[in-house]
């Protein structure tokens, strides 16, 4: 059941839609999900709309930010190496610099979501 949000910052907006089917296919194999369980949601935000403290616009090498929220949280090591697999795997099928892609983990979802108005 893992949804992953993606925010890329970007002037294209269209830039990684291409790859999107790519992308969700390899994180479904990451978190080793059944067909149609790993969801992704994509979306820009303008360079223009996105600044960092006492950094110049130009230049700059645009972020990505990658947040999952997963049914139950894997424990930390596990995490680690997830996390550094998503990154990867983000970083590549959109053509993003790795050390830009930020990823975050929500807290677990497990009580807290519901799929069709039932609590899952």
């Amino acid at each position: 059941m893992p949804i992953v949000d993606i925010e890329l910052v970007t002037g294209d907006p269209e830039q990684g839609r291409g790859q999107l089917q790519t992308l969700v296919d390899e994180l479904g194999d990451l978190f080793g999900s059944e067909p149609g369980g790993t969801w992704v949601r994509m979306r820009s935000t303008d360079p223009a709309a996105y600044a960092e403290n006492k950094v110049a616009a130009e230049g700059r090498h645009l972020p990505t930010f990658v947040n999952v929220l997963r049914h139950q949280l894997p424990d930390l090591e596990e995490r680690r190496r997830e996390m550094a697999a998503v990154a990867e795997i983000v970083a590549r099928t959109l053509r993003r610099r790795r050390e830009n892609v930020h990823v975050l983990y929500a807290p677990s979802a497990k009580g807290r979501i519901g799929f069709r108005g039932k609590l899952a």
